[in-house]
């Protein structure tokens, strides 16, 4: 059985993906790789996850977020599967959003990356702080959280123009 043009041309594409993770992940968790400010560090999974899954739609999202948030796991020590469950969820709600409702331009994957990092970050921040009762919790997310968010949006734009010219590249 051969394969045609077109579905060679998206295998390579996911595993240009595949590979994009796995950078992003090392770049992400491995301390000096990329610049942290005043100990900030971006959590750049996830606009890498919310991107892909903009231009791959959900199902495509759920594995490729489920991956990211694999390694994650792997890689950190937070909550056991944390990072894998909301990962996975970001895929498959961005994917589903633009496959539905939304259009995919720079602004939705702003507002997408957004959403979803503040989310993923208040929600750590509950179990990780508010939940074991922590003395300064709400310090903690005011200094690291909070600018860890907005560093991580900052950076979004880059991811969305190169999954787009991944994707276009290999449409």
């Amino acid at each position: 059985m051969r394969l045609s043009i077109e579905n060679k041309k998206v295998y390579i594409r996911r595993l240009i993906f595949a590979v994009l993770i796995m950078l992003t992940a090392s770049l992400q968790n491995t301390k000096g790789l990329f610049p942290e400010i005043f100990g900030v560090r971006a959590m750049l999974l996830i606009p890498a996850v919310v991107c892909i899954s903009m231009h791959e739609r959900e199902i495509s999202g759920i594995f490729f977020g489920l991956f990211a948030g694999l390694l994650w796991d792997n890689i950190s020590a937070g909550p056991s599967s944390f990072n894998a469950i909301m990962l996975t969820t970001i895929g498959f709600v961005c994917g589903a959003l633009i496959g539905t409702i939304m259009r995919n331009n720079l602004v939705t994957a702003l507002l997408l990356t957004g959403a979803s990092v503040f989310a993923y970050n208040t929600i750590y921040w509950l179990i990780a702080y508010v939940f074991h009762s922590y003395a300064g919790a709400g310090m903690a997310y005011l200094t690291f959280y909070f600018p860890a968010c907005i560093y991580t949006i900052v950076l979004m734009p880059g991811f969305y123009y190169l999954v787009r010219f991944i994707r276009n590249k290999t449409r």
